[in-house]
């Protein structure tokens, strides 16, 4: 069996290959000095010491990131800010690692609250990857749409319908909106139909309030630090969730469908979606939320990660394929 810290380390070298796949060499490069450091015993180790047996899918990468870059942010480490794109800063990784290294030694007890709570990125962008699946539930029934969220966060993801997405093929939404998706599609759904949006709710274990100052500072803290764009989305999110209301309430996710599908809503589509969520919840829950889904007229939209990709599904139609931010949206025609 392993040795945790073979264990941590290998979770942070992971993630350290993700973000540079992803377009994230700052992140990328901290990570590796995170996980050599981890393995010598360092502040790494000392903060993460005890997370090796959390599920892999529990983040804690990102977590620790998240938690640094919050106190960037906040400019509780002004000394890091000149190394963070986030805050202007240049994005050398060698020259931040010293100091972000620091910083652990520093804050031990406020770096390891942050980590112990659980990552709320609430990506913005797979509004993009979902905007089809809503399309053609709308455009099949004919009907205006109930949607319900699971694993909302934020509720970003619940005011879709008030974004911009423009493709070489067209474009769909408000034309003024501050959430402009102009390079997500590689191959678009059909954006020549109509969607109505009568009903928005959703749930989560720890719902973020994006109009509060510290819900938007807890957002941004998840968003990687070097890639401006996401966070350029976020805040035109934000501006967003000021202006339409989205309820998300503080529930499991199977105790709210199981609640929300017992009522009846005739002359509109109830779509339950979700995205990138099932890697966080338990087997019996997954189960709950299952039989949920399958004992109620609704139409079930996730994007979830599969073999390398994530898929776009309307129940068990493969509709398309991204990435995990909401880029490179390949429609099935």
């Amino acid at each position: 069996m392993p040795a945790p810290r073979e264990v941590l380390a290998a979770r942070l070298r992971s993630q350290a290959k993700a973000c540079a796949e992803l377009g994230s060499p700052f992140y990328a490069s901290l990570l590796e000095f995170a996980a050599a450091d981890l393995e010598a015993g360092g502040p790494v180790w000392d903060v993460l010491d005890g997370y090796e047996a959390e599920h892999e899918w529990a983040a804690l990468a990102l977590r620790l990131m998240g938690a640094v870059h919050r106190l960037v942010l906040n400019e509780t480490l002004p000394e890091l800010a000149p190394h963070y794109p986030s805050v202007g800063g240049d994005g050398d990784a060698p020259a931040a690692w010293p100091l972000f290294r620091q910083a652990l030694i520093d804050h031990p007890a406020e770096i390891g609250r942050l980590v112990s709570r659980g990552c709320q990125t609430n990506e913005v962008g797979r509004s993009a990857s979902l905007l089809g699946g809503f399309l053609e539930v709308a455009h099949r029934t004919g009907l205006p749409l109930r949607i319900l969220e699971i694993g909302a966060s934020a509720g970003l993801n619940l005011r879709w319908d008030h974004y911009r997405y423009e493709s070489t093929e067209g474009a769909w939404g408000e034309p003024t909106s501050p959430v402009r998706f102009d390079h997500a599609f590689e191959v678009s759904p059909p954006l020549n139909r109509s969607a109505d949006v009568v009903e928005r709710k959703g749930c989560d274990l720890n719902p973020v309030d994006p109009t509060s100052s510290e819900g938007a500072l807890t957002l941004r803290s998840f968003i990687w630090a070097d890639q401006l764009s996401r966070l350029s989305l976020l805040d035109g999110a934000i501006k967003c969730a000021e202006e339409v209301p989205a309820e998300v309430e503080r529930i499991d996710a199977a105790a709210f469908l199981e609640r929300e599908l017992a009522a009846h809503r005739p002359g509109m589509a109830t779509v339950v979606y979700h995205s990138v969520f099932m890697q966080y919840v338990g087997a019996e829950g997954q189960e709950r939320i299952k039989r949920a889904v399958a004992n109620a007229p609704v139409h079930y939209l996730t994007m979830e990660p599969v073999e390398g990709t994530f898929e776009v599904r309307l129940g068990g139609e493969l509709l398309g394929t991204s990435g995990p931010h909401g880029t490179h949206v390949r429609w099935l025609r």
